[in-house]
């Protein structure tokens, strides 16, 4: 993926009904107030006056789209592939510069979004998240449009109604009780706080993985997708697929000269193994 355009092809097989909308020169999608926020591409850039989809397509505090962080992240990810004999990872680099790495408009509903995709492919994940997208509030008819007609439901909703889901119990178990803890104010999963300041991942993560049925995967992608530049998940069946596309034959070995920028490193896997797996 590379840039707005590559946010979208993200996005559109990931789109839950009802809730948002894929087109080929944007997005759309009913969010907490309730309101309907939208984003413009054009020529690989995307414009927004949402705060919310603006950390969904990389834009950044500063509107820059994330320029100098992919940057810096791909300068050190071409040493390390010259480092550790991996031309195919330096030629990718150069081939589609500056990754975009996708956000999250919503972080609970990002939550929701990461255990439900545990282990099974976009589209059964897709599929599962229509079903809870039937627990969300309608929206007022002023603001219902073609496509777009309710919000994803709250964590109380949620955690009220997941027995909607099919498939394993232990998974609606987990989806459940992560929704009651966040709903309860026990668990905190927010990208930033009132005052700008930065949420504690780290915690976030283990308050996450002491929940039964959530682990690393999960919480890791959660992370990655509220903004963390330093995941990478090793045991991602994707990553290791496109590691040895890019041919990388240590990746723990060479994920190491590239910490701090991990995330940029996943994202490369990613997009060597297409199609993704990933939630």
């Amino acid at each position: 993926m590379s840039g707005a355009i590559g946010i979208l092809d993200w996005l559109r097989p990931r789109a839950v009904p009802g809730v948002e909308l894929v087109t080929a020169d944007g997005y759309r999608r009913a969010l907490p107030g309730p309101r309907v926020a939208s984003a413009s591409v054009s020529a690989d850039l995307a414009a927004t006056a949402d705060a919310d989809l603006a950390r969904l397509f990389d834009l950044g505090r500063d509107g820059t789209g994330g320029a100098d962080a992919r940057l810096a992240a791909d300068e050190r990810l071409t040493w390390a592939a010259a480092r550790h004999r991996a031309p195919a990872l330096a030629e990718a680099i150069a081939a589609q510069p500056a990754l975009a790495q996708p956000g999250c408009a919503d972080a609970h509903e990002m939550l929701i979004r990461a255990i439900v995709g545990q282990q099974i492919t976009v589209a059964a994940a897709t599929l599962q998240l229509g079903l809870l997208a039937t627990l969300g509030d309608p929206l007022p008819a002023a603001l219902a449009e073609a496509g777009i007609d309710r919000c994803f439901p709250t964590m109380a909703q949620v955690a009220d109604g997941a027995g909607v889901l099919r498939g394993p119990a232990a998974k609606t178990a987990a989806v459940r009780a992560a929704a009651e803890a966040v709903a309860s104010g026990a668990i905190e999963v927010t990208v930033a706080h009132d005052d700008g300041t930065a949420s504690d991942l780290v915690a976030m993560r283990a308050q996450l993985q002491a929940l039964k049925g959530i682990g690393p995967w999960t919480v890791g992608y959660l992370s990655l997708r509220m903004g963390d530049p330093d995941v990478l998940l090793l045991g991602d069946v994707a990553v290791r697929k496109g590691a040895r596309h890019l041919g990388i034959d240590d990746l723990a070995a060479l994920a190491a000269d590239c910490a701090g920028h991990r995330s940029a490193l996943m994202l490369r896997c990613w997009a060597a193994a297409k199609p993704s797996i990933s939630a």
